[in-house]
């Protein structure tokens, strides 16, 4: 069953992946819009972006046993690294020739393993999500 808490551990473990494995993930992630073609246009944000609708998560998903206060702690770290690149004057960041060449890259994803290391690869179901996916009947 994919959880709140595993769609956050899949987005920091693309942001830990090697930048040929994130652009073959963004061409995936964006096929529909691309026909399978490149994807090279929609720029890298997507695994920003990714990472913080999780993210945005961890409050609700800590009241409910999903997650523990030292993993928020170093997902923060991970969530401020990006905010500090985010924006207008950091549009060189978000190219995808950035993935290979931009050190900040490697900074990312030298941080996202430290984190990805922190956290436990397992569900980590709560009533919460038990009660969501009854209501829907999603598996």
């Amino acid at each position: 069953m994919r959880t709140r808490y595993t769609l956050l551990r899949e987005a920091v473990a693309n942001l830990a992946a090697p930048a040929d494995a994130q652009v073959a993930y963004l061409d995936r992630s964006f096929s529909g819009l691309t026909g399978g073609q490149s994807a090279e246009a929609h720029g890298n944000d997507e695994l920003a972006l990714e990472f913080e609708d999780s993210f945005i998560a961890v409050g609700h998903m800590l009241h409910y046993g999903e997650i523990k206060t030292s993993e928020i702690d170093a997902l923060q770290s991970l969530d401020d690294m990006l905010s500090r690149w985010s924006g207008e004057k950091h549009s060189d960041f978000w190219a995808r020739t950035a993935l290979f060449a931009d050190p900040r890259w490697e900074a990312i994803r030298l941080r996202a393993s430290e984190v990805l290391a922190l956290l436990p690869d397992e569900a980590r179901e709560s009533e919460y999500t038990r009660n969501l996916v009854g209501e829907r009947g999603v598996s």
